[in-house]
């Protein structure tokens, strides 16, 4: 490596970590004193996963479902769910944080920093690899970290533009899935690499075999890296076999122990899927089609970049040779491959996580490499005065637009991360009554932010939140069913309920009509829900309140709800079935114990 390459890498890791850390500090100094050590959340779904990561503490086994409280045993078996399948990242949080006494809170405000920080290593790693430029690799890897969510068109480019989005910061740091295995997909890219151009059959089976235990990993992490893992793989051995049509042999033995090592991984992965909760296909989206896509930011930005160099190429501004071009063509047309792999394949799952999480990434890290050969002069590491003071003003705009992003992030968070934060002491005074079980206390809270929040923070159930059914553990039916007797007792009349739905209430809707129509980019060919289906779930709720019995009232039986202290909801439901203690304050929010009233 070049003289001084440490430098750079850290030049790399400073901006990111900060902006990375950003969110939570700027929380931290807005708390003070009154912080319960929640982490600050910016992605919906973190909360999922850190309730999954809170049972693993809590010595649960890998099948179980957190936000029911069920859990593999004998006498119950549970089926696989996404959760038990891509296990790595949940164990390798979990353990190191049962060891040492961390909550789940405490474990993400430290993977979000190792994230953020291996995220710019890896990415440092892989372009200097190619360009042997520390300059390059510093630049961009900032680049394709802080321009990633624009690259997508989400964060605050689409906010601007249209004033709304669906995913805002840095979506590689969404925690676990899939921050944490996020850097290992470029630690893959540098392995492959590195193994094609092995200069000895020794180096070219070592970095085989470490290639496919990487991609081994990356099966049982997260759906959407290893998938792209392969998508990409495929691009690069063709573009290195076409560039340099002398070395079929080494790609060839690359190719056989890489597939041997990854049909042995997709053997087990394949039959722990066969064995997944029913419900999962609906719950995930799965929609059966063989339509082309067109429309993905990541593919157009791709697609102009691959034939940005191959334009160059033809004219003779490029090399064939370049050792840079078969990692940009790859980068730049993996997603091609993802975006329309439903013409082959008839599956589509939510394509839109490819677009936030991995594609926007490859594409930009393609337009980092197009620059480097476009407007370097001579070899990378003797560019131009002028290319490498591009190259700074680049990298500056790249934090700038960063801390745009950050800074937006934060705004609209803060609200909610408050409420999180404050619902903390109220949801851990249940912890020591939770018994053996975490199914055996079940708890209301009248505000989705808390309810969602239970299981990441004790081993209790929550009467329903907005992730009820993310593990199978329930159908579309049942979780209606929950939703309504949580809007039964929470006291919601049927103008609630109609002011929710004018008020484009997500949870209200995804619980109602299915994430898909409530979010319409997260899946396919979903239809506009019209003010006739409203209307006609609306009736239906009011008609369940008007037979709810004393069965609906013990399926399944409260033992404490959770209120704003300061505006306490209608009771007049609840106190039909249950009677209520004084009550306990806890900043602010109130805890009522329930004991199910004798039948009359």
């Amino acid at each position: 490596m070049s003289e001084g390459i440490w430098k750079y890498a850290f030049i790399s890791v400073l901006p990111v970590l900060v902006l990375a850390l950003y969110p939570q500090i700027s929380f931290w100094a807005t708390q003070g004193p009154e912080w319960n050590r929640s982490y600050f959340v910016s992605n919906y779904d973190e909360v999922a996963y850190s309730a999954y990561v809170n049972a693993l503490i809590n010595g649960e086994p890998r099948k179980n479902d957190p936000f029911l409280g069920l859990r593999d045993s004998p006498e119950t078996p549970q089926p696989e769910t996404l959760y038990s399948i891509q296990f790595i990242p949940a164990y390798a949080i979990a353990l190191p944080a049962s060891l040492l006494g961390l909550s789940a809170s405490t474990a993400f405000i430290l993977l979000i920093g190792f994230t953020a920080v291996f995220s710019a290593l890896a990415l440092f790693w892989l372009i200097w690899e190619v360009t042997e430029d520390n300059l390059l690799a510093a630049v961009g890897a900032i680049v394709v970290l802080c321009f990633g969510t624009a690259a997508a068109f989400q964060g605050e480019l689409r906010y601007l533009l249209e004033g709304r989005l669906l995913a805002d910061f840095f979506p590689y740091l969404r925690r676990y899935q899939p921050g944490f295995t996020f850097p290992v997909f470029f630690v893959f890219c540098v392995f492959v690499r590195r193994a094609t151009r092995s200069d000895s059959q020794r180096r070219l089976i070592g970095y085989s075999v470490a290639s496919g235990c990487v991609f081994a990993v990356l099966v049982y992490s997260y759906f959407y890296l290893w998938t792209a893992a392969a998508a990409w793989l495929v691009c690069f051995a063709i573009f290195v076999f076409v560039s340099n049509k002398a070395e079929w042999k080494k790609i060839a033995t690359f190719s056989v122990i890489v597939g041997a090592i990854g049909v042995t991984a997709l053997i087990p992965y394949f039959y722990l899927l066969s064995l997944r909760s029913r419900n999962l296909d609906s719950i995930q989206l799965l929609t059966h089609t063989r339509m082309p896509r067109f429309d993905s930011p990541s593919m157009i930005i791709g697609t102009i970049v691959a034939a940005a160099i191959i334009i160059a190429v033809w004219r003779g501004a490029a090399s064939l040779t370049d050792r840079r071009i078969p990692l940009l063509l790859s980068c730049a047309l993996a997603p091609v491959i993802l975006f329309n792999q439903q013409i082959v394949t008839g599956r589509s799952l939510q394509p839109v996580h490819y677009e936030l999480f991995i594609a926007n990434y490859l594409v930009l890290i393609a337009a980092i490499l197009l620059l480097s050969i476009l407007l370097a002069k001579g070899e990378p590491a003797n560019g131009t005065t002028a290319f490498r003071r591009g190259l700074l003003y680049l990298g500056i705009a790249a934090v700038g637009w960063g801390f745009f992003e950050a800074y937006g992030s934060t705004l609209r968070n803060t609200v909610v991360a408050e409420i999180r934060d404050a619902s903390v002491p109220a949801v851990r005074y249940l912890s020591p009554v939770s018994g053996t079980s975490p199914g055996e206390t079940v708890v209301l809270a009248t505000n989705f932010v808390t309810a969602d929040f239970i299981p990441s923070i004790a081993p209790v159930r929550s009467l329903w939140n907005a992730h009820t059914s993310s593990a199978g553990g329930v159908d579309a039916i049942e979780n209606k069913r929950l939703f309504y007797v949580y809007l039964y007792y929470s006291g919601i009349s049927e103008k609630d309920l109609s002011e929710a739905f004018k008020a484009h209430s997500f949870e209200v809707t995804a619980a109602m009509f299915g994430s898909e129509r409530a979010l319409p980019l997260l899946g396919t060919n979903s239809n506009a829900i019209s003010p006739q289906e409203i209307q006609t779930e609306v009736s239906k709720y009011a008609g369940f309140t008007r037979i709810f019995d004393k069965q609906a009232a013990g399926n399944p039986s409260l033992d404490y709800i959770i209120v704003p202290a300061d505006a306490e909801p209608n009771f007049t439901n609840l106190d039909r079935w249950y009677s209520r203690d004084s009550g306990q304050t806890f900043s602010l929010f109130k805890v009522y114990k329930l004991e199910p009233k004798p039948p009359l």
